[in-house]
């Protein structure tokens, strides 16, 4: 466990170093998350990457589970930033992509289809597969780090763009979201009942994106 943890750690600091340290373009933040969240784990834990990936060995109970969990993880998306969106500034957020990450209302379609089906894979093969798999033994820190390092990489991004309260708000939600992914997951099966309701709450996100960016 250590000697995995020590690794998926590191590649989860570089990457955050790469996203917040490095004053690079989208594409190259891409490339060293597919190094970091995919390469070097298929490299080093090959042996563990064919359980979680056995898609076709699914049960079809967590796939209905899924469908339906992601309908309301939709829902209440949308109803946050409706609740929200007075405290949201849509014009820093949407300059600070343009002038930080490269991300214009020109290439914003593209990038959209990279985030809903390789970016959220990436997230699920690491975060649900790849790190969980570290802490066979041990099912309480198994349920509770992985969410809490998803959680902690995603605010590590959004730190430029909301005030603290919505910050707090949103990493006790993405933590609880990354719980809910794995439960649906469950402890022996594959990760894709969980990339189909991350694959949800991204395109929500995405379309209040596009809101902001085109709106």
């Amino acid at each position: 466990m250590k000697r995995g943890l020590f690794i998926a750690l590191t590649g989860i600091a570089v990457l955050l170093w790469v996203e917040q340290g490095l004053a690079v373009s989208y594409g190259w933040k891409t490339l060293a998350k597919i190094v970091l969240f995919l390469a070097v784990p298929l490299f080093v834990f090959r042996g563990e990457v064919r359980r979680f990936m056995a898609f076709r060995q699914t049960v079809s109970r967590r796939i209905r589970i899924a469908l339906w969990t992601g309908a309301g993880v939709m829902a209440a998306l949308f109803s946050a930033y409706f609740l929200l969106s007075g405290w949201i500034d849509a014009e820093a957020l949407t300059e600070d992509l343009a002038g930080r990450v490269g991300v214009t209302g020109g290439v914003y379609p593209f990038i959209a289809l990279y985030i809903l089906f390789g970016n959220s894979l990436l997230e699920e093969f690491f975060f649900r597969g790849v790190l969980p798999a570290q802490f066979r033994g041990y099912p309480r820190l198994g349920l509770t780090i992985p969410p809490l390092l998803f959680a902690v990489y995603h605010i590590a991004i959004f730190l430029p763009w909301f005030d603290l309260p919505i910050l707090l708000l949103a990493v006790a939600g993405l933590w609880a979201g990354g719980v809910i992914f794995q439960l649906v997951n469950g402890r022996d099966g594959t990760i894709l009942p969980s990339w189909i309701i991350h694959m949800a709450a991204d395109l929500a996100i995405l379309i209040i994106g596009a809101m902001m960016i085109y709106g």
